[in-house]
Protein backbone atom coordinates (compact mmCIF):
# COMPACT_ATOMS: atom_id res chain seq x y z
CA UNK A 1 0.00 0.00 0.00
CA UNK A 2 1.37 3.40 -1.00
CA UNK A 3 1.57 5.44 2.21
CA UNK A 4 2.45 8.81 0.68
CA UNK A 5 -0.26 11.40 1.36
CA UNK A 6 -2.47 12.14 -1.63
CA UNK A 7 -2.49 15.91 -2.13
CA UNK A 8 -4.97 17.86 -4.27
CA UNK A 9 -4.25 21.45 -5.27
CA UNK A 10 -7.11 23.91 -5.69
CA UNK A 11 -7.28 27.41 -7.09
CA UNK A 12 -8.42 30.38 -5.03
CA UNK A 13 -12.19 30.77 -4.80
CA UNK A 14 -14.07 34.06 -5.02
CA UNK A 15 -17.09 32.98 -2.98
CA UNK A 16 -17.57 31.46 0.45
CA UNK A 17 -15.63 28.36 1.49
CA UNK A 18 -17.59 26.32 4.04
CA UNK A 19 -15.40 23.90 6.00
CA UNK A 20 -16.90 21.13 8.16
CA UNK A 21 -15.03 18.36 9.96
CA UNK A 22 -15.78 15.15 11.82
CA UNK A 23 -19.36 14.50 10.76
CA UNK A 24 -19.00 10.94 12.13
CA UNK A 25 -22.08 9.55 10.42
CA UNK A 26 -24.45 12.16 11.87
CA UNK A 27 -26.49 12.84 8.75
CA UNK A 28 -29.31 14.65 10.56
CA UNK A 29 -26.96 17.24 12.04
CA UNK A 30 -24.93 17.55 8.84
CA UNK A 31 -28.05 18.35 6.80
CA UNK A 32 -29.23 20.80 9.45
CA UNK A 33 -25.87 22.60 9.52
CA UNK A 34 -25.75 22.94 5.72
CA UNK A 35 -29.21 24.49 5.85
CA UNK A 36 -28.19 26.83 8.68
CA UNK A 37 -25.17 27.93 6.61
CA UNK A 38 -27.51 28.54 3.64
CA UNK A 39 -25.16 26.47 1.52
CA UNK A 40 -25.67 26.86 -2.23
CA UNK A 41 -23.95 24.23 -4.43
CA UNK A 42 -21.40 25.63 -6.94
CA UNK A 43 -21.90 29.17 -5.63
CA UNK A 44 -20.20 28.09 -2.38
CA UNK A 45 -17.14 25.88 -2.02
CA UNK A 46 -17.69 23.03 0.45
CA UNK A 47 -14.74 21.24 2.10
CA UNK A 48 -15.24 18.24 4.40
CA UNK A 49 -12.20 17.58 6.59
CA UNK A 50 -12.50 13.82 7.11
CA UNK A 51 -14.00 11.42 9.63
CA UNK A 52 -17.09 11.52 7.47
CA UNK A 53 -18.29 8.21 8.91
CA UNK A 54 -17.96 5.95 11.98
CA UNK A 55 -19.13 6.35 15.59
CA UNK A 56 -22.52 7.77 14.59
CA UNK A 57 -25.61 5.83 13.51
CA UNK A 58 -26.48 7.36 10.12
CA UNK A 59 -23.32 6.40 8.29
CA UNK A 60 -24.77 5.15 5.01
CA UNK A 61 -27.10 8.13 4.74
CA UNK A 62 -24.19 10.48 5.46
CA UNK A 63 -21.94 8.80 2.91
CA UNK A 64 -24.60 8.82 0.21
CA UNK A 65 -25.34 12.50 0.87
CA UNK A 66 -21.62 13.34 0.55
CA UNK A 67 -21.26 11.25 -2.62
CA UNK A 68 -24.19 13.17 -4.13
CA UNK A 69 -22.73 16.51 -3.04
CA UNK A 70 -19.37 15.64 -4.60
CA UNK A 71 -21.06 15.46 -8.01
CA UNK A 72 -21.19 19.26 -7.89
CA UNK A 73 -18.22 21.45 -8.70
CA UNK A 74 -16.42 22.93 -5.70
CA UNK A 75 -17.21 20.11 -3.26
CA UNK A 76 -14.17 18.34 -1.83
CA UNK A 77 -13.88 15.71 0.90
CA UNK A 78 -10.67 14.36 2.40
CA UNK A 79 -9.94 11.15 4.28
CA UNK A 80 -9.88 10.97 8.06
CA UNK A 81 -8.59 8.12 10.19
CA UNK A 82 -12.13 6.82 10.74
CA UNK A 83 -12.75 6.68 6.99
CA UNK A 84 -9.79 4.31 6.69
CA UNK A 85 -12.16 1.37 7.35
CA UNK A 86 -12.86 1.45 3.61
CA UNK A 87 -9.21 0.57 2.89
CA UNK A 88 -9.36 -2.21 5.49
CA UNK A 89 -12.25 -3.81 3.61
CA UNK A 90 -11.09 -3.10 0.06
CA UNK A 91 -7.60 -4.51 0.60
CA UNK A 92 -8.36 -7.00 3.39
CA UNK A 93 -5.86 -4.98 5.42
CA UNK A 94 -5.37 -5.66 9.15
CA UNK A 95 -8.71 -7.43 9.36
CA UNK A 96 -8.15 -8.85 12.84
CA UNK A 97 -7.45 -5.36 14.14
CA UNK A 98 -10.59 -4.17 12.33
CA UNK A 99 -12.59 -6.93 14.06
CA UNK A 100 -11.36 -5.66 17.45
CA UNK A 101 -12.27 -2.06 16.59
CA UNK A 102 -15.74 -2.91 15.33
CA UNK A 103 -16.59 -5.17 18.25
CA UNK A 104 -16.02 -2.16 20.51
CA UNK A 105 -17.87 0.31 18.27
CA UNK A 106 -21.64 0.16 17.91
CA UNK A 107 -21.87 2.96 15.38
CA UNK A 108 -20.10 1.96 12.18
CA UNK A 109 -20.56 2.24 8.43
CA UNK A 110 -19.57 -1.41 8.14
CA UNK A 111 -22.20 -2.58 10.64
CA UNK A 112 -24.81 -0.66 8.65
CA UNK A 113 -23.59 -2.06 5.34
CA UNK A 114 -23.72 -5.62 6.64
CA UNK A 115 -27.23 -5.18 8.04
CA UNK A 116 -28.55 -3.50 4.90
CA UNK A 117 -27.07 -6.20 2.63
CA UNK A 118 -28.27 -9.09 4.80
CA UNK A 119 -24.72 -10.09 5.76
CA UNK A 120 -24.26 -11.83 9.11
CA UNK A 121 -23.29 -9.43 11.91
CA UNK A 122 -19.64 -9.47 12.92
CA UNK A 123 -18.69 -11.91 15.70
CA UNK A 124 -15.66 -13.78 17.03
CA UNK A 125 -16.47 -16.61 14.61
CA UNK A 126 -16.72 -14.41 11.52
CA UNK A 127 -14.30 -15.24 8.72
CA UNK A 128 -12.99 -11.73 8.15
CA UNK A 129 -11.82 -12.36 4.60
CA UNK A 130 -15.25 -13.65 3.59
CA UNK A 131 -16.97 -10.80 5.45
CA UNK A 132 -14.81 -8.21 3.67
CA UNK A 133 -15.48 -9.86 0.30
CA UNK A 134 -19.24 -9.75 0.93
CA UNK A 135 -19.07 -6.04 1.79
CA UNK A 136 -17.01 -5.34 -1.34
CA UNK A 137 -19.59 -7.12 -3.45
CA UNK A 138 -22.50 -5.16 -1.96
CA UNK A 139 -20.91 -1.71 -1.58
CA UNK A 140 -17.97 -1.44 -3.96
CA UNK A 141 -18.85 2.08 -5.17
CA UNK A 142 -19.09 3.46 -1.64
CA UNK A 143 -15.85 1.82 -0.52
CA UNK A 144 -13.97 3.03 -3.60
CA UNK A 145 -15.27 6.56 -3.04
CA UNK A 146 -13.81 6.64 0.49
CA UNK A 147 -10.61 4.90 -0.59
CA UNK A 148 -9.95 7.45 -3.34
CA UNK A 149 -10.32 10.54 -1.16
CA UNK A 150 -7.22 12.75 -0.97
CA UNK A 151 -5.54 13.36 2.39
CA UNK A 152 -4.75 17.06 1.96
CA UNK A 153 -6.18 20.00 0.00
CA UNK A 154 -3.94 22.98 -0.75
CA UNK A 155 -4.94 26.42 -2.03
CA UNK A 156 -2.62 29.42 -2.46
CA UNK A 157 -3.65 30.64 1.02
CA UNK A 158 -4.77 27.57 2.99
CA UNK A 159 -3.86 23.95 3.71
CA UNK A 160 -6.69 21.63 4.72
CA UNK A 161 -5.85 18.34 6.49
CA UNK A 162 -7.69 16.05 8.85
CA UNK A 163 -5.36 16.30 11.87
CA UNK A 164 -2.28 18.30 10.85
CA UNK A 165 0.87 18.30 8.73
CA UNK A 166 4.60 17.93 9.23
CA UNK A 167 5.55 21.01 7.22
CA UNK A 168 4.29 23.13 4.33
CA UNK A 169 6.80 21.84 1.78
CA UNK A 170 6.53 18.04 2.07
CA UNK A 171 3.27 17.87 4.10
CA UNK A 172 4.28 14.43 5.47
CA UNK A 173 6.07 11.23 4.44
CA UNK A 174 3.23 8.95 5.61
CA UNK A 175 -0.51 9.59 5.46
CA UNK A 176 -0.89 8.67 9.13
CA UNK A 177 0.95 11.91 9.98
CA UNK A 178 -1.89 13.93 8.47
CA UNK A 179 -4.70 11.76 9.86
CA UNK A 180 -3.77 10.94 13.47
CA UNK A 181 -1.83 13.84 14.99
CA UNK A 182 -2.61 14.42 18.68
CA UNK A 183 -3.05 18.07 19.75
CA UNK A 184 -1.59 19.53 16.59
CA UNK A 185 -2.23 23.05 17.87
CA UNK A 186 0.28 22.48 20.70
CA UNK A 187 3.13 21.40 18.42
CA UNK A 188 6.04 23.78 17.98
CA UNK A 189 5.09 24.72 14.43
CA UNK A 190 4.33 28.01 12.68
CA UNK A 191 2.98 28.33 9.16
CA UNK A 192 2.91 31.03 6.49
CA UNK A 193 -0.36 29.69 5.12
CA UNK A 194 -3.23 28.99 7.48
CA UNK A 195 -3.72 25.32 8.25
CA UNK A 196 -7.28 24.18 8.94
CA UNK A 197 -7.73 20.85 10.75
CA UNK A 198 -10.26 18.71 12.59
CA UNK A 199 -9.70 15.36 14.35
CA UNK A 200 -9.02 16.64 17.89
CA UNK A 201 -12.13 18.04 19.63
CA UNK A 202 -11.27 21.65 20.45
CA UNK A 203 -12.51 21.20 24.02
CA UNK A 204 -9.52 18.91 24.61
CA UNK A 205 -7.31 22.01 24.54
CA UNK A 206 -9.31 23.65 27.33
CA UNK A 207 -8.33 23.73 31.01
CA UNK A 208 -10.35 26.74 32.25
CA UNK A 209 -13.66 26.79 30.37
CA UNK A 210 -14.77 24.09 27.96
CA UNK A 211 -15.27 25.78 24.60
CA UNK A 212 -16.60 23.73 21.66
CA UNK A 213 -16.32 26.51 19.07
CA UNK A 214 -13.56 26.62 16.42
CA UNK A 215 -10.19 27.59 17.87
CA UNK A 216 -8.01 30.10 16.01
CA UNK A 217 -4.30 30.22 16.84
CA UNK A 218 -3.18 33.39 15.08
CA UNK A 219 0.45 33.02 16.17
CA UNK A 220 0.85 29.57 14.59
CA UNK A 221 -1.73 30.16 11.81
CA UNK A 222 -3.69 27.04 12.81
CA UNK A 223 -7.48 26.80 12.91
CA UNK A 224 -8.95 23.75 14.69
CA UNK A 225 -12.66 23.17 14.07
CA UNK A 226 -13.70 19.76 15.48
CA UNK A 227 -16.54 20.55 17.88
CA UNK A 228 -16.72 17.04 19.35
CA UNK A 229 -19.83 16.00 17.43
CA UNK A 230 -20.88 12.43 18.40
CA UNK A 231 -17.80 11.81 20.59
CA UNK A 232 -18.80 14.40 23.24
CA UNK A 233 -22.21 14.67 24.92
CA UNK A 234 -21.86 18.47 24.77
CA UNK A 235 -20.33 18.32 21.29
CA UNK A 236 -21.44 20.20 18.22
CA UNK A 237 -20.83 20.23 14.49
CA UNK A 238 -18.93 23.35 13.46
CA UNK A 239 -18.75 25.11 10.13
CA UNK A 240 -15.88 27.50 9.47
CA UNK A 241 -16.92 29.90 6.72
CA UNK A 242 -14.05 31.59 4.92
CA UNK A 243 -14.93 34.75 3.01
CA UNK A 244 -12.33 36.46 0.79
CA UNK A 245 -11.56 39.04 3.52
CA UNK A 246 -13.01 37.64 6.75
CA UNK A 247 -14.31 34.47 8.41
CA UNK A 248 -17.20 33.38 10.61
CA UNK A 249 -18.38 30.22 12.35
CA UNK A 250 -21.77 28.54 12.55
CA UNK A 251 -22.53 25.56 14.78
CA UNK A 252 -25.35 23.11 15.40
CA UNK A 253 -26.05 20.29 17.84
CA UNK A 254 -28.88 17.92 18.77
CA UNK A 255 -29.14 18.89 22.45
CA UNK A 256 -32.47 19.95 23.95
CA UNK A 257 -33.03 23.69 24.25
CA UNK A 258 -34.43 24.63 27.66
CA UNK A 259 -35.77 27.92 28.98
CA UNK A 260 -34.02 29.86 31.76
CA UNK A 261 -36.33 30.76 34.67
CA UNK A 262 -34.07 33.02 36.74
CA UNK A 263 -31.27 35.49 36.17
CA UNK A 264 -28.03 34.44 37.87
CA UNK A 265 -24.72 36.23 38.27
CA UNK A 266 -22.45 33.68 39.98
CA UNK A 267 -18.96 34.58 41.23
CA UNK A 268 -16.60 32.21 39.41
CA UNK A 269 -13.14 32.15 40.95
CA UNK A 270 -10.56 30.43 38.75
CA UNK A 271 -12.95 28.00 37.00
CA UNK A 272 -11.50 24.81 35.56
CA UNK A 273 -12.40 21.98 33.20
CA UNK A 274 -11.23 18.39 33.19
CA UNK A 275 -11.04 17.30 29.57
CA UNK A 276 -10.96 13.65 28.52
CA UNK A 277 -7.25 13.32 27.77
CA UNK A 278 -6.19 15.12 30.98
CA UNK A 279 -8.92 13.66 33.18
CA UNK A 280 -6.78 11.38 35.37
CA UNK A 281 -7.10 12.26 39.07
CA UNK A 282 -5.91 10.90 42.41
CA UNK A 283 -8.81 10.36 44.82
CA UNK A 284 -7.85 11.72 48.25
CA UNK A 285 -11.19 11.46 50.07
CA UNK A 286 -14.63 10.11 49.16
CA UNK A 287 -17.92 11.34 50.58
CA UNK A 288 -21.55 10.60 49.71
CA UNK A 289 -21.93 13.16 46.93
CA UNK A 290 -18.44 14.44 46.22
CA UNK A 291 -14.80 13.36 46.34
CA UNK A 292 -11.65 15.33 47.02
CA UNK A 293 -9.19 14.71 44.20
CA UNK A 294 -5.85 15.93 42.92
CA UNK A 295 -5.33 16.60 39.20
CA UNK A 296 -1.72 16.68 38.02
CA UNK A 297 -2.74 18.35 34.74
CA UNK A 298 -4.45 21.21 36.58
CA UNK A 299 -1.98 21.19 39.48
CA UNK A 300 -4.71 21.52 42.10
CA UNK A 301 -6.93 19.73 44.60
CA UNK A 302 -10.69 20.16 44.39
CA UNK A 303 -14.03 18.54 45.12
CA UNK A 304 -15.72 16.78 42.21
CA UNK A 305 -19.25 15.40 41.99
CA UNK A 306 -19.08 11.60 42.18
CA UNK A 307 -21.22 11.25 39.05
CA UNK A 308 -18.21 12.45 37.03
CA UNK A 309 -15.70 10.03 38.58
CA UNK A 310 -15.05 6.75 36.84
CA UNK A 311 -11.91 4.62 37.10
CA UNK A 312 -9.94 7.52 38.61
CA UNK A 313 -10.91 9.81 35.77
CA UNK A 314 -12.99 12.97 36.01
CA UNK A 315 -13.75 13.41 32.34
CA UNK A 316 -15.74 16.46 31.18
CA UNK A 317 -16.30 17.94 34.64
CA UNK A 318 -16.49 21.74 34.82
CA UNK A 319 -16.56 24.03 37.85
CA UNK A 320 -17.77 26.97 35.77
CA UNK A 321 -21.19 28.15 36.96
CA UNK A 322 -22.97 29.64 33.97
CA UNK A 323 -24.35 33.20 34.22
CA UNK A 324 -27.97 33.20 33.04
CA UNK A 325 -30.62 35.70 32.00
CA UNK A 326 -34.31 34.99 32.50
CA UNK A 327 -36.12 34.06 29.30
CA UNK A 328 -33.06 32.99 27.31
CA UNK A 329 -32.53 29.43 26.09
CA UNK A 330 -29.57 27.16 26.80
CA UNK A 331 -28.67 23.62 25.72
CA UNK A 332 -29.13 20.81 28.26
CA UNK A 333 -26.22 18.36 28.58
CA UNK A 334 -26.46 16.46 31.91
CA UNK A 335 -28.67 16.47 35.01
CA UNK A 336 -27.70 15.06 38.41
CA UNK A 337 -28.66 15.79 42.02
CA UNK A 338 -29.81 19.45 42.02
CA UNK A 339 -27.42 20.45 39.22
CA UNK A 340 -27.50 20.59 35.44
CA UNK A 341 -24.68 20.84 32.92
CA UNK A 342 -25.63 23.28 30.20
CA UNK A 343 -24.07 24.85 27.11
CA UNK A 344 -24.48 28.44 25.97
CA UNK A 345 -22.82 29.87 22.88
CA UNK A 346 -20.61 26.77 22.71
CA UNK A 347 -19.36 27.12 26.33
CA UNK A 348 -20.02 24.37 28.90
CA UNK A 349 -21.05 25.22 32.44
CA UNK A 350 -23.47 24.25 35.19
CA UNK A 351 -26.39 25.72 37.09
CA UNK A 352 -28.97 24.67 39.67
CA UNK A 353 -31.87 22.80 38.09
CA UNK A 354 -34.27 25.29 39.71
CA UNK A 355 -33.02 27.85 37.20
CA UNK A 356 -34.25 25.81 34.24
CA UNK A 357 -37.62 24.72 32.90
CA UNK A 358 -37.11 20.94 32.69
CA UNK A 359 -39.50 18.09 31.98
CA UNK A 360 -39.61 15.03 34.22
CA UNK A 361 -37.91 13.06 31.46
CA UNK A 362 -35.07 15.56 31.24
CA UNK A 363 -34.58 15.51 35.02
CA UNK A 364 -34.29 11.70 34.98
CA UNK A 365 -31.57 11.38 32.33
CA UNK A 366 -28.35 9.71 33.53
CA UNK A 367 -25.03 11.54 33.39
CA UNK A 368 -23.01 10.82 30.24
CA UNK A 369 -19.25 11.10 30.85
CA UNK A 370 -18.34 11.38 27.16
Amino acid sequence: MNRKPVIKHLNDFDGRTIVISDIHGNDTLFARLLEKCKYVPVKDRLILLGDLVEKGYENLATLHRIMDLCKYNEVYAIMGNCDFVAKNILFSYRLEYLRHVLQNRDGSLLHEMAKEAGIEPLSNETDMNEWAAALRHAYLDELIFLNDLPHVLITPTTIFAHSGIEDEETIADDFRFVMTRFRFDEEDKHFSRRVVVGHMPVSEYCLRKADFNPRVNYEKNIISIDGGNIVKKAGQLNALILHPAWMETISEDLLDSVKVLHTTRPHNFAPFYLNWSDGEVEVLETREHQSLVFSASLGRRFWIDNEFLQDHKGSNFTSYEMPLTIGESVKLVNVWSHKAQIKKNGILGWTDVSNLELSDEQKARPVDLN
